[in-house]
Formats: C-alpha cells, structure tokens, sequence
C-alpha cells in the first residue's frame, strides 16, 4: 500500500487545479409593481393586500367552465406528459441513491452432463458477489442530491402546466362565450334586416320609396346572412380547440358548452403589489430555483470526478461457504488528456447558465404580472366607455330611424346608423370578453393559485450562491 499513497495524494491534489467561476444568480425586482394591483371584493381595503386570493376559479361561479377545467384536469394531454415526467424524475431520484448502498447480486446454475460409457453426473454452483463504492468525496450523494432535487422541480413545472392548462381552458370558454353572444347580435341584425326588406317591399308597392332601396334592402339582408354564417363557423373552431385542449371528443364539450350562455360576471381577486412576494407564488420560479441548486450538486460531482474513487468487492460460494473472496479496489485519475478538468469547466458554465436561466425567469415572472396589470385597467376603463358607446348610438339609431319610417331620411342613412350601432354592441362584447381575459392572464401571471411547498424554504437562491462561492473559495 505505501507505493500507492504518493499517487493517492496526487490525485488528490488534481482536483484543485481546476478555478471556479461562482455563478451569480441574484436579481433586484422593484419594492412596489408599477401599475396599480386590484383589491378583492371580499375585503374591499386595500390594506389587506398581502397576498393572492386562491380558488379563484371557483368563485367565478360559472358550472361551465368548472366541468371544463376538471375535465381538463383528467384529459390533457399536455398535463398527462407533464405528470409522465413527474414519474420519471422521481424514478431517476431512487435510482440515484441506490448508488450509496452496497450492490449484492447472485448467481446459480445447474448441469447435468454424461460422457460415453459413464453414469450421467449433475453439478450446480452458487455464487453471491457483493460490491460498495465508498463514497469518499460524496460523489454519489450529490448526484442523489441533484436528482433529487430535478424531482422536486418537474413537480414544480406540473404544477405549473395545470395553471397554464386552467387559463388557456378560460380564455378559449370566454373566447366562445363572446362568440356566441357576438352571434346573438348578428342574429338580431339580420331578422331586423328581413323586417326592413318586408317594410321596404311595402313602400315600393305603395309608391312611397323607389325600387333602388328595395334593392339594397335585399343586399343588406345578404350582407347579415353571411356575416351570421361567419360567426357561427367561427363559433364551432373555438369549440373545437376547446376540445383538443381538454382532451375530450368533440360531442361532449359541445354538450357542455350548449349549457348556460353568455359571459359570467369579472370577479375581482386580491393581488400582492410587492412583487417579491408574488414570486414566492409561482411555480416557475421554483422550478428554476431548483435546476439551479441541482446544477451546483453537478459541479461537486464533476469535481469529485478528479479524486480516486474506493470499491469494496467480495464473492462468496454458496457451495462451499469456506471459499470466498475480498479486497478493496482502486481507482486513481493519472492522466485522462485533461478530459476531467474540461468536465468541470463545462458542468461550471452548466450552473452559470442555470442561474442566468433563474434571473431571466425572475424578470419575466415580474414582466408578466406588469404587463397584466397594465392591460387589466386599460380593459376596466374602456368597458364604461364602451357602455357609452352602446348607449348613444341605440339613441341615434332610434332617432333616425323614427325619421326613416317618417319619410324623412333614405334607407341608406337609416343602414348607416345600425351599422354604428352593430359594431358598438360588438365592441362592448369585446371589451367584456378582454376584462375577463385579463383577469386570467394576471391569476396566471402571479401563480394561478399554487403554493410554495412548505419545505423550499431551504433552497432559496441565497443559500445556492453561498455554496456556490464556497466552491469558488475552495478551487481558487
């Protein structure tokens, strides 16, 4: 043993030959959000704005949408992928800390055999061989470490695939909400249309009206039954996204959605304005949190990789328990053409761009909600003017048309005036289905409802960068 201590402590040696760059993942987010955060209802002071309001969902109070999002929930295909991963990565955590734990396999085998003019001879044999990597520089442990800890992320990014799945799942059910209602008005339009043909039609025959406006009266009603027809193709390719996206046939979302009708009121939910706070709500974040410290237990196995590595080893036969064998084995990094140290140098810029990956996650977390916030009281002022907007043009259509029916002005005046009108009722729809849609995107932006696992705290990037500038203090 002693020739072999000097190339013990040489290799030992090789492992702080190789400088550590600490990544540097820290990212400064703002005290307060810019734009200001709603306040729910429920509370009505703004002084209870600390937190997200969860169950949001629900308390839109819409059964729809509610069959919907648990069908969702259990269809998916996107979110069945995201639980597949789930599984795997907790598979590939217990296979990486079966690695600390001896390996015991056995071996049996029977023969029977006869050689010419001999009796026929049986023999068997049994052996149980038993190996054990000691885990002198915790190679294995970092490596169950960060499988570990690649788990505990792709939870995280289930989690985060059920909040998208729920907002994609509202935005397309007010999308066809909208939709529909959108049809209800081109409807209106075009019976009103027939009744003006019928009424035209009369005033022809009397004299009162010349041929031409009968003419564009049949125009006009051609005119409403295509557009009709428009909206309601547009209608059935919502519903028909809606059902690739639950992962459900076609004839039972159809069903679901022949339920109920037109857009459920906004109900307005707390939102932290501390944007810091809000970043413990999403999953995202988590998630990358936790590549992060996964890509720092990589680099100490890189590292590990540059110091000799201990077997223990032994067979025993179960024949003959008297014959067995055992000894240590030794596996020492003389020369590998520089191969490990590049293995670190890679793993090392692995982490650093783990954690430039984490600020970028941390400065869209914040973007998002910003954004959300920002789009979110744009679409509150614009629904009361919008309610103006239906409001004097239902006027102004009356009036003219009072005056149309009185002689006073042309049928194309008249035409004019409902077209206004028209696109003032679809513009009020619009601006209800975007309210609506913006208060998804902001549930979605601040989390969806998810919570932080109790247990994260630990893991926080402060304590990462710690360890990380430990390393680097340790290599330089």
């Amino acid at each position: 043993m002693k020739p072999a201590l000097p190339l013990f402590l040489t290799a030992a040696l090789a492992g702080c030959s190789v400088p550590i760059v600490a990544p540097q993942p820290q990212q400064t987010v703002a005290a307060r959000f810019s734009s200001a955060t709603p306040v729910s209802t429920a509370t009505g002071n703004a002084t209870a704005n600390t937190g997200l309001d969860m169950g949001w969902w629900s308390r839109i109070g819409d059964a729809q949408l509610t069959e919907l999002l648990l069908l969702a929930q259990a269809n998916s295909p996107d979110l069945r992928t995201a639980a597949a991963n789930v599984m795997s990565a907790r598979a590939q955590a217990r296979e990486s800390g079966a690695d600390q734990y001896p390996a015991v396999t056995g071996q049996a085998s029977a023969t029977r055999s006869r050689t010419e003019g001999m009796a026929a001879t049986d023999s068997t044999s049994a052996l149980v061989d038993a190996t054990w990597e000691i885990d002198l520089f915790a190679k294995a442990a970092n490596t169950a470490r960060a499988s570990r800890l690649r788990s505990r992320a792709s939870e995280a990014d289930y989690a985060g695939a059920y909040v998208t799945l729920s907002a994609e799942v509202a935005d397309t059910y007010m999308d066809y909400r909208a939709c529909k209602l959108a049809e209800g008005v081109y409807r209106e339009a075009l019976n009103s249309q027939r009744q003006t043909l019928t009424a035209t039609g009369d005033l022809v025959d009397l004299g009162l009206s010349p041929a031409s406006e009968q003419a564009l009266a049949r125009a006009n009603v051609a005119s409403a039954e295509i557009s009709l027809e428009s909206q309601r193709t547009d209608c059935a390719l919502v519903a028909q996204s809606m059902a690739t996206l639950v992962g459900a046939p076609q004839d039972r979302i159809r069903a679901i959605l022949a339920k109920g009708g037109g857009l459920p009121a906004a109900k307005p939910f707390r939102v932290t304005s501390v944007p810091s706070d809000m970043l413990r709500q999403r999953s995202d974040v988590l998630s990358a949190e936790l590549e992060f410290a996964a890509s720092l237990k990589d680099l100490r196995v890189a590292q590990s990789e540059l110091y000799p590595s201990l077997t223990l080893g032994g067979t025993v036969t179960a024949s003959s328990p008297q014959s067995w064998s055992f000894g240590p084995a030794l596996s020492l990094p003389i020369f590998n053409a520089g191969a490990a140290n590049a293995n670190v140098r890679k793993v090392n810029a692995d982490a650093i761009t783990s954690g430039e990956t984490y600020r970028a996650t941390v400065l869209s977390a914040v973007e998002e909600v910003e954004n959300a916030l920002t789009r979110l009281n744009g679409a509150s002022r614009s629904l009361g003017s919008a309610q103006m907007l239906v409001s004097q043009y239902q006027r102004y259509f009356a009036a003219v048309d009072e005056d149309w029916k009185a002689g006073g002005t042309t049928l194309l005046d008249r035409e004019d005036a409902r077209r206004q009108l028209l696109s003032a009722q679809l513009t009020r729809i619009d601006q209800r289905e975007t309210l609506l849609r913006q208060w998804i995107a902001l549930y979605k932006a601040v989390g969806g409802g998810w919570q932080r696992p109790a247990g994260d705290a630990a893991d926080t990037v402060a304590t990462q960068t710690a360890q990380a500038t430990t390393l680097q203090k340790k290599d330089s």
